[in-house]
C-alpha cells in the first residue's frame, strides 16, 4: 500500500507544558500506511513508549481482522513532510509488529485533504 513519512510529537498542548516544566520533547520520523480502510490513525506501541505518551482513555475499536478490541487513545501532533501539520489528533495504539510501519493514517486524517492513488505510476498524493 501507499506509504509516506510522518513525524510525529506529543500534541501542542502537551507540549507546551513540557516547555513550561524545561521537559525536552520527544520528535520520532516514521513510515505510515496510508489506510483508507482505517477510521481512526494508529500509532505503533514502540513509538507510543519513545514519546512517552500518556493514555487519555479507551476505546472498543474493529480491527481488520474483525475483531472487536479495547485499545488505548493518545494525543499527538502529527505533520507531514510537505509541512501540513495536525497539532492534536486523537490516535490509538497497535501492534504492527511484523511491519515496517509504526502508524497506519485513517480517514480521520485522510478527511482533511485530498487523496490521490496513481497505481500506474505507484504514486501517492495527499494535498491539504
Amino acid at each position: 500500500g501507499p506509504v509516506c513519512r510522518v513525524i510525529l510529537r506529543p500534541s501542542d498542548p502537551t507540549i507546551r507544558e513540557m516547555k513550561l516544566d524545561a521537559k525536552k520533547v520527544p520528535t520520532v520520523a516514521v513510515w505510515a500506511l496510508i489506510d483508507t480502510g482505517a477510521s481512526s490513525t494508529a500509532v505503533s506501541d514502540r513509538i507510543i513508549k519513545k514519546l512517552k505518551l500518556m493514555p487519555r482513555s479507551m476505546v472498543r475499536v474493529h480491527t481488520s481482522n474483525k475483531k472487536s478490541e479495547i485499545r488505548m487513545e493518545f494525543d499527538v501532533s502529527l505533520e507531514f513532510e510537505t509541512g501540513a501539520y495536525l497539532s492534536l489528533l486523537r490516535v490509538i495504539d497497535a501492534h504492527l509488529p511484523a511491519q515496517n510501519i509504526d502508524c497506519l493514517i485513517g480517514r480521520d486524517v485522510l478527511q482533511f485533504g485530498v487523496f490521490t492513488y496513481n497505481g500506474v505510476k505507484k504514486e501517492i498524493t495527499l494535498t491539504f
